[in-house]
């Protein structure tokens, strides 16, 4: 009779968190032990059950990761009773160590500066095709260049020490916190937020990396429940503006704008009359989405979703108006021959963004509505008049590109309370 159990007890160290052995026992022999390269929070382990509580997705992939060692020994117990061998506990417990070490000596630790870098250049050769465009990883590669500055310059104003020298076991709660205080500090300095958020959830993106794809015994991803409350976004206040806005928008004497403005403005009405469609997805639309004149189908650029909305004769107008006027089988006339790559189409389009916001300015001015109006406006705005009309809340979805939860989370917008407040009166009457 041969059994494993897993024995959790606190770490001398650190009696925060749980030291795991692996005890195996065979009648008539001695006991064996093993201790195992895996920890977590002793509050999460579960003695009875001898397994983590699963109230993470890391103790539940710890649970399993418990569940396959012990299958695996107990997989060359099996074996060797057959053969009608005679072994030891002792002989069970190391019966993988040859192997462990030969793959230990096959693993090269990688410094916390390195995984970045892995990450770097992963994101870098990373390439997508949406609506026969390659689209790169652009935003992902910049952001662990930002997160990348950043401890580099947080290692060395805090402990005085070069970052390349850092590895996973010197993240730990401690450091966690020391850098969440520096990012909170700088953010006041500068007037912002210091990029909080976005840093830690990065940084805790490269620990889950190491541990899960470089096996690094040493990445832990739980010292980040410190500073869980601080990685949690602020609600979300959409940028949709009332369709009353958008009727005046729509009724101003165009003869007071410049050619490119009312092209920024054909753009802005465009998005919000399509679903309204994201700005990038507006700069790549190609006559090609158009189906049949009546419907628009497209994959979304930002995220992994197809699109499809009916085309209202509004939408068909500027259409009809632009038509022959975009580089190669593009709808608008944004990119020219002499943008040929990502990067020189990225900043073409961030620099038409700056000046479609800006005539939106002087947009808002002149319908005397006070909060500001950008051409990410226009995709609220579009969804909060299709809910607001009655409209089924999954098909509105389906014309913007996203789920239903999405749509009401970031994009929906309770406005014009005394028109709400009214229908109220006359439903509770």
């Amino acid at each position: 009779m041969n059994s494993i159990i897993v024995k959790g007890e606190q770490r001398k160290k650190d009696q925060s968190k749980v030291k795991l052995t692996l005890i195996f026992h065979k009648t008539g022999f001695c006991r064996a032990k093993k201790v195992l390269d895996i920890t977590g929070d002793f509050k999460d382990w579960d003695a009875q059950k001898q397994q983590f509580k699963s109230n993470s997705s890391e103790n539940e992939e710890k649970n399993k990761f418990l569940a396959g060692i012990k299958s695996k020994y107990k997989k060359v117990a099996e074996v060797w009773d057959q053969e009608d061998r005679v072994w030891s506990p002792t002989q069970w417990a190391v019966c993988f160590d040859f192997e462990e070490r030969k793959e230990q000596d096959k693993i090269v630790v990688k410094s916390i500066y390195q995984t970045i870098d892995i990450l770097i250049e992963y994101f870098e050769n990373k390439k997508r095709f949406k609506n026969g465009v390659e689209i790169s990883s652009y935003s992902n590669v910049r952001e662990y260049k930002f997160l990348k500055s950043s401890l580099c310059e947080f290692t060395r104003q805090v402990y005085n020490k070069q970052f390349q020298s850092f590895h996973f076991n010197h993240i730990t709660k401690d450091f966690i916190n020391d850098y969440s205080t520096f990012l909170q500090k700088r953010g006041e300095k500068n007037g912002n937020k210091g990029s909080l958020i976005q840093r830690l959830k990065k940084l805790k993106a490269v620990v889950n990396y190491a541990y899960g794809t470089l096996k690094n015994p040493n990445a832990d991803v739980s010292v980040f429940e410190c500073v869980e409350s601080k990685m949690k976004h602020a609600k979300f206040i959409p940028k949709s503006i009332p369709h009353s806005v958008i009727k005046k928008i729509e009724g101003l004497d165009r003869i007071q704008f410049s050619k490119i403005e009312r092209f920024h403005l054909d753009l802005f009405l465009f998005s919000f009359y399509a679903g309204g469609m994201c700005n990038i997805d507006v700069a790549y639309l190609n006559w090609g989405a158009i189906k049949s004149g009546d419907t628009l189908e497209y994959e979304r650029i930002k995220v992994c979703k197809d699109a499809r909305v009916p085309l209202i004769d509004k939408a068909k107008a500027i259409l009809s108006k632009y038509e022959g006027t975009g580089y190669s089988n593009l709808v608008f006339p944004i990119f020219t021959h002499k943008h040929i790559t990502e990067k020189q189409k990225r900043e073409r389009l961030e620099r038409l963004c700056t000046k479609v916001n800006q005539t939106l300015e002087k947009i808002r001015i002149l319908v005397s509505y006070e909060d500001k109006i950008t051409w990410n406006a226009a995709r609220g705005s579009f969804i909060t008049k299709m809910i607001n009309d009655g409209y089924n809340p999954a098909v509105v979805a389906e014309h913007a590109g996203n789920s239903p939860q999405i749509i009401f989370k970031h994009y929906y917008k309770v406005m014009e309370q005394s028109k709400t407040k009214q229908k109220m009166n006359n439903t509770f009457k």
